[in-house]
């Protein structure tokens, strides 16, 4: 069907913005490293700056670097030897530099998952951020450390200019330095495919007549690219509704399965081989808010792939009574790569939540993506439709999440995504009228003119004065003129 309207005045999005560079000073580095430790929201760029920060300054002067990280932080780490997997983030590098790590606890064969955490999407995106971390700890430990990181981002998404990675590897052959696995694995990952600049990056990245340079070189192609997400319909399983579990659910549900990555588990380390297999995502995860940006930065250019992990977390909102995930998804309409189906279908979950303030980051990712001009309004309308049919979404949440949405000046897009829901909510006629009278605002406002969608007609020319039927003569009235 297609119609036509007014354009909307949407709330601005903030744009990404660049990482500042590491501090240069030891005074700074020490402030910038103690502060993010101290700090409950961790941010990308507090979380790079302070870890390449100490990867340069111990390069340059390691011992006073060590006694004023002990005045500063010393306190945290009593123990004489505390092993990595206790740690986590830059206190493993805080420790490592202060000699209270022991050295076979860095090492890549120990960089392993939590027992019954094994499918966890968010445990996955740690322990990759464990690994990177394990690594820079041990290589400070060794007589070679790193003069500098190669994965740390251009931008506060986590994404990296592939042009600045090439700078980086030019620069490391240039001091015959061995790039660590996990850092140019992490830097891989963050890498921009999908821009101009990639071709000519991927050039230069051949010309460097190195294995890294020939391996980014590929995964700027066709090694790079995610494998297409499936779309399937869960059951539920009754023996798996208990909400100590975080996976109860009493209707079917939409899933994604993600693709396979074959370079991922044929490439880089260990740690990275459980992102390149098919996945569908778990609900049993108890990762809060705290850190969310820092785990996301694993794969910055590839939200879909996340949203398509996080589905089902966010889909308890709707079903059982959980506030799930769904605050994750303003976060993830920010980051890079295409916004696919399986970003979509969270959307459309999270605009069915229960409660009104789980319903508020949905809405809020919705305007993200129609602000930036990345919104499939129809394909989130048919993926609403069917969670409608399905019992995922209920109608009355749907009319107030989209009431939400129009407030803030989205009524063309509103509008163009309920255009979409009709032929399978009405059927059912539960909530209906809700639902298309909020659509039949969204119409006369924004000035849609258009066919009337499937069974919108048949309801408007009942007889009777019902709401539905009030409704549906006045969204009628709005698309035909009459």
């Amino acid at each position: 069907m297609i119609w036509t309207a007014s354009q909307d005045t949407l709330p601005p999005v903030a744009p990404a913005r660049r990482i500042g560079a590491a501090p240069e000073s030891l005074a700074e580095t020490v402030e910038l490293t103690v502060a993010h430790i101290d700090s409950r929201a961790h941010t990308v760029a507090e979380f790079e700056r302070s870890l390449d920060g100490l990867v340069r300054q111990a390069h340059r002067e390691r011992y006073p670097l060590a006694r004023a990280l002990s005045a500063a932080l010393g306190h945290r780490y009593a123990e004489e030897e505390i092993e990595a997997h206790r740690l986590g983030g830059v206190d493993v590098v805080v420790a490592s530099l202060l000699g209270r790590v022991p050295g076979y606890s860095l090492k890549p064969a120990y960089v392993r998952r939590p027992r019954g955490h094994e499918e966890c999407a968010q445990g996955g995106l740690e322990l990759v951020i464990a690994a990177r971390v394990r690594e820079v700890g041990y290589a400070l430990m060794s007589r070679e450390p790193l003069p500098f990181l190669l994965a740390t981002p251009t931008w506060d998404t986590g994404m990296l200019e592939a042009a600045e990675l090439v700078e980086r590897l030019v620069e490391y052959r240039r001091r015959g330095v061995r790039p660590g696995p996990a850092d140019f694995g992490q830097a891989l990952l963050r890498v921009r495919r999908d821009d101009t600049a990639a071709a000519a990056a991927a050039e230069a990245a051949v010309r460097l007549g190195t294995a890294e340079g020939v391996r980014l070189a590929a995964w700027l192609g066709p090694d790079g690219e995610p494998g297409a997400a499936l779309r399937r319909v869960v059951e539920p399983d009754p023996r798996a509704h208990r909400a100590w579990e975080r996976a109860g659910t009493t209707v079917p549900q939409v899933a994604f399965v993600s693709g396979g990555r074959p370079a991922l588990e044929r490439e880089f380390p260990e740690a990275f081989h459980w992102l390149g297999r098919p996945h569908e995502g778990f609900t049993q995860c108890y990762h809060w808010h705290e850190g969310h940006p820092v785990r996301a930065a694993v794969l910055p250019e590839d939200r879909n792939v996340q949203a398509a992990w996080l589905l089902p977390h966010i889909t308890l909102a709707a079903t059982a009574g959980d506030h799930g995930a769904a605050w994750m998804l303003p976060h993830l309409a920010r980051l890079g790569g295409p916004a696919g189906p399986a970003l979509h279908a969270a959307v459309a979950a999270g605009l069915g939540g229960r409660y009104a303030e789980s319903r508020r980051p949905a809405v809020e990712a919705l305007l993200v993506l129609a602000a930036r001009g990345e919104l499939d309004a129809a394909l989130l309308g048919r993926e609403l439709a069917a969670m409608v049919a399905l019992g995922t979404v209920k109608p009355n949440r749907l009319a107030d999440a989209a009431r939400s949405a129009a407030a803030a000046g989205a009524h063309a897009t509103v509008w163009a995504v309920l255009a979409e829901v009709p032929a399978n909510l009405l059927p059912s006629g539960r909530g209906a009228g809700e639902v298309l009278a909020v659509a039949a605002e969204c119409a006369e406002r924004c000035g849609a003119v258009g066919p009337v969608p499937d069974g919108v007609a048949a309801v408007a020319a009942r007889r009777g004065s019902s709401r539905l039927v009030a409704e549906a003569r006045r969204l009628s009235t709005a698309l035909t003129g009459g």
